[in-house]
């Protein structure tokens, strides 16, 4: 039978059982139910923050420091037991604020490119003006993510991996590939293993250098790659046979501008590559080679025309 604790008693529970000088058993002995359940939130917050490369929203910042200051003055929290209250207080809040909701999300701004490792070890590299969300409470027993953008995945073997976009999914066991998922635009390369695609209107099992491309709502293209990754991973944008419109929705994700595309055909047909470090060589690059001239209008705004 458990007995009533003070908070000076829970305060001294958790800097040990934090120390590992208590285990799960023990410390759930000797505190409540709704206490035991929000000291492992408490680790769990911790364990994510491990985890990831590094911090990824302001509030994930906060959360981080105050995880750092509780390392710090765990030692002393049941030596001064009311600095230790404050402090276990102030870490519970923040992490609280974090975990009410389980869904992690991670995501890039414009011309941003973010490494990160989930929780399984697969490694994702989101590039720019995308979103990963996933739950991680929920995640050893099911590996799903939503996906909003374009990412490169290295799956860690194991259970299925589905990512889930507006345009359809990826599945697979454990492999490399690349999905670019924005508004009507869905394509999908396989790099390594063997990958299922599913659209609401086919499905397809790709294997190393293959690749699915759904565009505006048209049936799928396959086709091949020699490639061994996807070139945006080092700072160049590649395209194979694709209307100009989303070359253009690339550029202005990545340098964050605004293109004026009213005065030509956005469906004109474009193939090739733009750099990620000058603007000036990316518009060359694109529209010289379609005899399109551009001009800035205003700052960051681009006018098309031929």
């Amino acid at each position: 039978m458990k007995t009533f604790n003070t908070n000076k008693d829970l305060d001294i529970f958790l800097a040990k059982w934090l120390e590992g000088e208590l285990s799960d058993n023990e410390l759930k002995n000797l505190v409540s139910e709704d206490d035991f359940s929000a000291y492992l939130k408490l680790r769990k917050g911790i364990d994510i923050a491990e985890k990831l490369d590094a911090p990824i929203t302001t509030t994930f910042e906060k959360i981080q420091n105050k995880i750092d200051d509780r390392k710090q003055k765990v030692r002393p929290l049941y030596k001064n037991w009311s600095v230790g209250i404050a402090a276990s207080i102030i870490v519970l809040f923040g992490l609280f604020m974090f975990l009410d909701n389980d869904k992690v999300s991670i995501e890039t701004g414009f011309g941003e490119r973010k490494s990160f490792v989930l929780l399984d070890g697969s490694e994702v590299i989101l590039n720019s003006k995308s979103q990963i969300t996933y739950d991680e409470d929920n995640w050893n027993k099911e590996r799903t993510l939503n996906l909003k953008g374009e990412a490169y995945f290295k799956v860690a073997k194991g259970e299925a991996f589905t990512v889930n976009t507006d345009n359809g999914s990826v599945t697979v066991l454990g492999t490399q590939f690349n999905v670019n998922a924005t508004n009507d635009f869905f394509d999908v390369v396989c790099y390594e293993g063997k990958v299922s695609v599913s659209t609401n209107s086919s499905a397809h099992i790709l294997l190393p250098t293959h690749s699915v491309r759904k565009i505006n709502g048209d049936p799928s293209e396959s086709s091949t790659t020699q490639l061994l990754k996807p070139t945006w991973i080092n700072g160049e944008s590649t395209f194979k046979s694709i209307p100009i419109k989303y070359v253009i929705t690339a550029l202005e994700d990545q340098y964050n501008i605004k293109i004026d595309s009213e005065s030509i055909d956005d469906t004109t047909i474009f193939s090739g590559s733009f750099p990620h470090n000058n603007l000036n060589n990316a518009l060359i690059t694109v529209f010289e080679a379609l005899h399109i001239k551009f001009k800035e209008k205003e700052k960051r705004n681009i006018k098309l025309r031929y």
